[in-house]
């Protein structure tokens, strides 16, 4: 796969300077990239590895050089790429690390390890990797990726240039997303459910990509029926996914606690997040007023909070949905939420 700068779609501050660094020569011997997952770090560390072995002059990488062509194909000899095994970067991928480091360059200047999820690492792996920071080799580079620079060592911080990388604009990723082919209204969907990240976007626009979304929609759909065996089905379709597929569905109902509220509040439709559902949003937004969305949304952040916290999943889930049926419809009253898990 042939590298180029103009696959990355915004973060232009970093590139700028990333881009600056390649035309200088003056790269650090560590870089670091922080931020979401999905939202385009990876991606540009993987340029900017190509850029760093790229033999060719003027714009780097070039894509045509021998280099290029290697690194494209996956078979650059100087390049090598640490990523978790199973849970982990563990010690034992380091001291490979350690030895493919020991080696002499073979078509570039020099040589490269990029790092994937690097806050993965064993305690042994990251005081392995450290040693590797303080005395690196001549010539060599190392890009560490991660969601957060938290679980880092402070020491290896120390030693890295971070580059942090933020969320897309809505606007900007929806158009990015139109350019590729997909059209107006499912690119703006995805772009605003995203949360700024194409990787999560492309998700979402993959087949089955907004079944979370439509099971939260359905949830919020049982809550109007009278008819509590539609509230028990739904609690039974949740409880049948694995943890973190419950709490993304618990999200995306908050999601849609939000646009209820903007709905109801006659808020600028612009601001929505689910958009092809508009029509279920008008419906909903004259049962559920500005009260009893906010106290909805103190409930199901609750429950996130006690299922992510190893409660009962199915209790909190029952409990969550016969709270939410007895809320008040004008809202006058919080629910108590001081008995069971939540």
């Amino acid at each position: 796969m042939v590298m180029h700068w103009d696959a990355v779609i915004g973060h232009q501050d970093a590139v700028q300077v990333l881009k600056a660094m390649l035309v200088s020569g003056a790269i650090p011997h560590a870089l670091l990239f922080t931020g979401p997952s999905g939202i385009g770090k990876g991606l540009t560390a993987r340029i900017m590895a190509a850029g760093i072995l790229c033999n060719a002059g003027g714009i780097k990488p070039c894509g045509h050089c021998s280099s290029c062509v290697l690194y494209g194909r996956e078979a650059h000899p100087d390049f090598t790429l640490v990523a978790p095994e199973g849970a982990t970067i563990k010690i034992d991928q380091i001291r490979a690390l350690q030895h493919f480091a020991s080696l002499a360059p073979a078509v570039s200047p020099g040589r490269l390890c990029l790092i994937e999820d690097a806050e993965f690492m064993t305690v042994q792996a990251a005081n392995s990797l450290l040693k590797l920071l303080e005395e690196p080799p001549a010539g060599f580079v190392f890009i560490l990726v991660a969601g957060t620079a938290k679980p880092l060592l402070p020491t290896i911080l120390s030693r890295c240039r971070n580059l942090k990388f933020y969320p897309l604009p809505a606007a900007l990723l929806e158009q990015a997303l139109v350019h590729q082919g997909y059209s107006l209204e499912a690119a703006a969907v995805a772009a605003r459910l995203s949360g700024g990240r194409m990787g999560k976007a492309l998700t979402l626009l993959a087949p089955d990509g907004l079944a979370q979304r439509d099971m939260a929609a359905g949830l919020f759909a049982s809550l109007e029926s009278r008819d509590m065996m539609a509230v028990w089905e739904q609690t039974a379709k949740l409880d049948s996914l694995e943890t973190k597929a419950i709490i993304t569905v618990l999200e995306y109902f908050l999601y849609l606690l939000r646009d209820v509220l903007l709905v109801a509040g006659g808020h600028n439709a612009r601001l929505l997040y689910n958009i092809d559902l508009r029509p279920q949003l008008d419906g909903w937004a004259a049962a559920w007023p500005e009260g009893r969305c906010v106290a909805a949304m103190t409930v199901v952040k609750n429950t996130i909070r006690a299922i992510g916290s190893n409660a009962n999943t199915r209790l909190a889930l029952e409990e969550l949905l016969i709270k939410l049926k007895d809320l008040p419809e004008k809202g006058e009253n919080h629910v108590d939420s001081s008995w069971g898990p939540l």
